[in-house]
């Protein structure tokens, strides 16, 4: 429809041409994927016609693809603008990032602004379950963690135009909404002469253009003197704004958290799906460009490959679920159908980026000659050398079952290994690897013998389990974690006295879900009532066993949730590793249908003394209550990949790819705080919840996993909790190639090598002309940075390297170095010359 609505658009441009010019009609795309869209499916006439009236400022095209919650990460985010390529090419020049209806918007969307056509920020919030920052419309210039900065501004709802009446085709009536409204613009001490609202063809999401307002305002100005009423595309208030007030606006360099992210946990199993999703897509889009370094020849259709795991990722990650009814009639036609097309999205990406990832080593693997026994070749896509977990299957044809075996490198050196589960003429293995090179890759020999396998031991659990760098005691009555102490630094990480406990399942039931419409267009109810509903906690908690093997140990425990889970229960697994600091929780459970109002929450009260929270959003680090916009969402927020805990000596790192909403300080849902700093440091993870009254689900069930990992020590930089929680994350791959003929040697090589460690590499991917590659750096550390591009690339080959923007634009070219500013994003293109 939405494409239909752009010929609508060009065709009620030509029926207004003979109107006064403030009456001729205008349109502005709100999305970019229409558009783009729209590009592939019109004739020459048609697009020339669209480009016409774009230049003359009838109609706008804006940048965003859709409109965005927080669980689209950075490098979708970049992703999601690529369209503007195509739009500069053919003359389209886009100026504006609208984003409507959504109550927050990525901060480094900032960054990627620079050097690109892009200016203006204007968001038409929705204060429906949501605090709207400021009192009245404000405009400002937002700042980047960075210093860049847009000239944004808070609109009112992005429909309000048809509440004052401009559509309705009563002059008396809009006459009325709008003196209305002026006069309260007048009463907050709005500042500026001339104001701007949003108006859609009628007063629903999603509706066709109309003309009925070019008659409205034709009339209007013909009978009335003051005040002038134009229509406009988006930035033409935006460029008044820039051009009378631009010195006189305020900076507020701010995350602008979104209070309808917490939608996302009521299809947790999908959420979940893309999260994992976007981290492989990082290993994927690395892997094919070290494919790219090493001289592979990739085909032509891979670059629209990866666009197309991406628009998928996209179209999940646009901010609601479907159907008005969702709630009310769950089992609706429409409620069903709207879901069932919804999650098909985050299924297609799961499938097509496993499909790319193995085209890409389909590609890579030519370049690794097989020797006289099965070899493993371990590529990391990250900026760093890199210690940690594979999970890797292994065909029986490779390992027969229960036979002995090692796995070793080029200077015989023994790696760990820990087999999982077997299946399918396989088994899943964990490999412990250790030093594999930044941005390269390391390869191995598998040796197996005659001898039988050794099993793992398994024995009674204790109370009490501790490895080398932690221990953690539980309670022999409850079975909760009563303590959690670091052996290193000698010191407690949990709130003793606090009455939930560490790694704590609450499970909450509301009496009904209307209790959280305390901010909707027509109620503001800014007096905070308890919510009445009951929370409980596991019961019956048994600790199972303990089960020692030769990477980690294990600690099984297992608690009932009657209206929550099946008969089975609860399952956590605790694990502490031999040689990493770390520990992880793993959960299970088969969760039963339940409509009514339900959430589940994982508690994790750290303590440290004079500690602070904060957490990594969308491009830079959040301080909750502190450097985020007022009125921006304080009761629950999305994490990229880290929450942390730490004062001038101490860090305690929290991440999970599994589970991006956390609650900080406490459970504060139905709160609303307008802008609140946590009492504590307390961290609770938000697993799933069906709180909403439309457009999100209703229930969810099935089984259900997920995981927590969790550091500490005594570096306090941004950078240790970065490279935990990315290196957690994204994950090494594999190949695993059959033995050959002939005995070659083990090879272990870095592609790209970066010399200041507080510079990540986001994301490698191939330059969209096939040339080369591009590199999406950040700063973490809040202090300068420089690379030696002379020493960046391992390579004998001739490089070119250029500094780009967002698109792949040039901006200018690169000789010896390149230097950051704190916080700063930079784009490298890298061409190779053969």
């Amino acid at each position: 429809e939405h494409l239909r609505y752009i010929d609508y658009a060009l065709d009620y441009c030509d029926q207004t041409d003979d109107f006064p010019d403030n009456a001729k009609f205008r349109w502005t795309c709100e999305a970019s994927w229409p558009v783009r869209e729209y590009l592939k499916s019109r004739p020459k006439e048609q697009l020339e016609r669209l480009v016409k009236r774009v230049k003359e400022g009838r109609i706008e095209v804006t940048g965003m693809f859709f409109n965005y919650g927080e669980i689209v990460d950075e490098t979708n985010l970049a992703a999601q603008l690529q369209p503007l390529t195509d739009f500069n090419i053919i003359g389209i020049e886009v100026k504006t990032l609208m984003q409507n209806d959504v109550n927050g918007i990525a901060w480094s969307l900032v960054d990627y602004a620079q050097n690109t056509n892009i200016k203006y920020v204007l968001m038409g919030q929705h204060g429906h379950r949501a605090r709207i920052p400021f009192d009245k419309p404000t405009a400002f210039w937002w700042e980047s963690p960075s210093g860049k900065r847009l000239l944004a501004y808070r609109s009112e709802h992005y429909m309000h135009g048809n509440v004052l009446g401009l559509t309705s085709g009563n002059l008396n009536t809009f006459k009325n909404g709008l003196a209305n409204y002026l006069s309260e613009l007048d009463a907050k001490g709005y500042p500026f002469a001339e104001t701007a609202f949003q108006f859609s063809g009628s007063i629903t999401d999603n509706a066709p253009p109309s003309t009925v307002a070019c008659e409205i305002v034709k009339q209007w100005n013909e009978n009335y003197e003051w005040p002038k009423i134009k229509l406009a595309v988006a930035s033409e208030f935006l460029e008044y704004l820039e051009d009378n007030y631009s010195d006189d606006l305020p900076v507020f360099r701010v995350a602008w958290p979104d209070w309808w992210a917490d939608g996302f946990g009521s299809a947790m199993r999908e959420t979940q799906a893309v999260r994992l999703t976007q981290e492989d897509m990082i290993a994927n889009t690395g892997l094919l460009s070290m494919a790219k370094l090493l001289g592979e020849t990739l085909p032509d259709d891979i670059y629209n490959d990866i666009q197309d795991v991406q628009d998928a990722m996209l179209f999940y990650d646009e901010h609601t679920f479907g159907a008005d009814e969702s709630i009310s009639a769950p089992f609706s036609e429409n409620s069903m159908v709207q879901w069932a097309e919804k999650s098909s999205y985050a299924w297609d990406a799961v499938m097509k980026s496993r499909l790319l990832k193995e085209k890409a080593m389909g590609y890579i693997q030519a370049y690794f000659q097989k020797t006289d026994v099965p070899t493993i070749v371990v590529f990391n896509t990250l900026n760093w050398d890199r210690t940690g977990l594979v999970r890797v299957f292994i065909d029986h044809e490779i390992i027969p079952v229960d036979k002995n075996f090692r796995i070793i490198d080029k200077d015989n050196h023994e790696i760990k290994t820990q087999a999982m589960e077997s299946q399918g003429g396989g088994t899943y293995w964990s490999l412990w690897v250790e030093d594999i090179p930044s941005f390269g890759y390391k390869t191995y020999r598998i040796e197996v013998s005659e001898e039988n396998g050794k099993l793992s031991i398994e024995s009674p659990a204790l109370y009490d389990f501790s490895n080398d760098f932690y221990h953690i005691k539980l309670d022999e009555n409850t079975g909760n974690i009563l303590s959690i102490f670091d052996k290193e630094l000698q010191l407690q990480l949990t709130d003793t006295d606090d009455t939930v406990k560490t790694g704590q399942f609450v499970y909450e039931q509301l009496d009904n879900r209307h209790q959280l419409e305390r901010y909707t267009s027509s109620k503001v109810d800014t007096v905070y009532v308890p919510l009445e509903g009951s929370r409980e906690m596991l019961q019956d908690i048994q600790l199972l066993s303990l089960k020692n093997g030769p990477i980690w140990k294990s600690l099984y425990l297992n608690g009932k949730i009657p209206d929550c889970a099946d008969e089975k229960g609860v399952d956590i697994e605790i694990r502490l590793y031999h040689d990493d600091k770390r520990i992880e929780f793993y959960y299970s459970m088969n969760k039963l249908p339940v409509t009514t109002a339900e959430g589940i929450y994982i508690a994790f009260p750290f303590y440290l003394d004079g500690g602070n929270l904060i957490y990594e959003a969308q491009g830079g680090l959040v301080e909750p209550g502190i450097n985020q916009l007022e009125g921006t969402a304080s009761d629950w927020n999305t994490i990229q990949h880290f929450a942390s805990v730490k004062n001038d000596d101490t860090q305690i790192v929290f991440s999970s790819a599994d589970v991006p909403l956390v609650q900080f300080g406490a459970i504060n849902t139905g709160r609303f705080y307008y802008k609140h700093q946590p009492e504590t440091s307390h961290i609770y993870s938000w697993v799933l919840n069906n709180y909403w009254t439309t457009n999100f689900r209703a229930s969810q069930e099935g089984g259900l996993k997920w995981s927590y990992s969790i550091t500490s020590g005594n570096d306090v930089s941004n950078t240790f909790a970065t490279r935990f929680s990315w290196g957690t994350a994204i994950p090494f791959l594999t190949r695993v190639l059959p033995k050959g003929n002939a005995i070659t040697p083990l090879k272990e090589e870095s592609l790209i090598s970066i010399d200041a460690q507080n510079v990540l590499l986001v994301n490698a991917k191939l330059s969209k002309d096939g040339k080369g590659i591009i590199l999406h750096l950040r700063e973490t550390d809040g202090k300068p940075a420089s690379i030696d591009l002379l020493n960046l690339m391992n390579t004998k080959k001739t490089l070119t390297f250029t500094k780009v923007n967002v698109l792949g634009e040039r901006v200018n070219d690169l000789s010896e170095t390149i230097e950051f500013a704190s916080n700063e994003v930079i784009f490298i293109k890298v061409e190779t010359n053969k």
